[in-house]
């Protein structure tokens, strides 16, 4: 198994300059430690997450890791032109020497959408998102590119420089709806899957489902590394880790219900999200304990941890986790504890776990069809 840090970099109290210098602290520990990759995520305009250009990130990074693989979880397509995209990712590429991991996504806060000037594109996001995807895919795989689609049109355009790695940088798409989970399936790419806004066997359910959707289409079930994004602290014990975290979570959560598309207004095609919302708000919002409850958190020991890990590559084959620790700007004291924590005691036992097929896939085998 794989394990890698993740950062949305959350910061509450607006110190970005510290929030940065701590993260590219952790990041050069957790290396040492074994963590393998660290993943950024793009956000505009809020204290929710300080990176509108991960790429930015990902090249500091770069320079000062040896062999992690950087990631962006994710880069969202509708708010930069595709051309722009497969070039700013290319450079990262190269500069890390070709360790570079693309996750896209087509955004969800109404908000950015706003902050940008692309409010017209949300409520098409999903159909844009797909055509830039196409365009990337183009560029990176072609001396030259054209292109004639509804939202974009290019001619004989050439990308420089381009990606290291060949036929081009592995490629994943954020999903948490149904939707998306099957349009994941239909391209033949893998996932970035969360529980933040969704219970964990709900996840599991959903991440079984299109696994089993590729290996009809002809995949190697042991070929689909759908890294989850989760929010880890590790201490003493569950109840310390608790006590540590309570104030950023609550911040954390509060944070992001504020930002969803919710109510009769929001998008179509973000039904998903304003289900969620109003299900949170009529259950009087969120605590720990219930996140716990629905596996949205890990908080607790390392034995804890390597339980549940154990558990979620049993059900859902899991091969890659993205160590959320630095939730809701969490102090820096406490996030390179739980990292040291992890590095120390999880990953030892953990990253000689070979892939397995999932749970219910084993039990119920796939025929590729012909």
């Amino acid at each position: 198994m794989k394990f890698s840090l993740f950062y949305v970099l959350e910061c509450p109290d607006r110190d970005y300059k510290r929030a940065y210098d701590e993260m590219f602290e952790q990041i050069e520990y957790a290396e040492s430690l074994g963590f393998e990759g660290v993943w950024l995520a793009e956000h505009h305009g809020t204290a929710y997450g300080s990176m509108p250009s991960p790429q930015v990130a990902a090249a500091a990074i770069a320079r000062r890791t040896k062999t992690m693989t950087i990631g962006v979880a994710v880069t969202i397509l509708p708010f930069a032109h595709p051309v722009r995209i497969a070039e700013d990712w290319a450079m990262v590429d190269v500069i890390s020497g070709g360790r570079l991991h693309l996750g896209v996504g087509r955004g969800y806060q109404p908000g950015e959408f706003k902050n940008l000037g692309v409010s017209h594109l949300q409520p098409v996001s999903r159909d844009v998102f797909a055509e830039e995807l196409e365009i990337i895919l183009g560029l990176w795989t072609n001396e030259t590119f054209s292109y004639q689609g509804t939202y974009y049109q290019l001619e004989n355009v050439r990308v420089t420089p381009q990606p290291v790695q060949k036929p081009h940088p592995p490629i994943y798409v954020a999903a948490i709806s149904p939707e998306t989970f099957s349009l994941v399936a239909d391209l033949g790419l893998n996932m970035l899957v969360t529980p933040t806004l969704m219970a964990l066997p709900e996840l599991t359910q959903f991440t079984v489902d299109a696994k089993r959707k590729l290996a009809e289409k002809g995949r190697d079930p042991l070929s689909l590394n759908f890294p989850m994004n989760w929010q880890i602290h590790l201490a003493e014990s569950e109840e310390r880790g608790k006590q540590r975290t309570k104030a950023a979570f609550d911040w954390y959560f509060d944070a992001v219900m504020s930002l969803v598309p919710k109510g009769p207004n929001a998008p179509k095609t973000y039904d998903r999200y304003a289900a969620l919302a109003a299900e949170v708000e009529q259950a009087g919002g969120l605590t720990v304990e219930a996140l716990q409850e629905m596996g949205v958190v890990l908080i607790g020991t390392p034995a804890d941890a390597i339980e549940q890990i154990e558990q979620l590559r049993d059900e859902m084959g899991l091969q890659e986790l993205l160590c959320w620790m630095r939730v809701g700007g969490l102090e820096h004291e406490k996030v390179m504890d739980s990292i040291r924590r992890f590095g120390e005691e999880v990953i030892p036992v953990m990253k000689d776990r070979e892939p397995v097929v999932p749970k219910a896939m084993r039990e119920e085998p796939v025929e590729a069809r012909a």
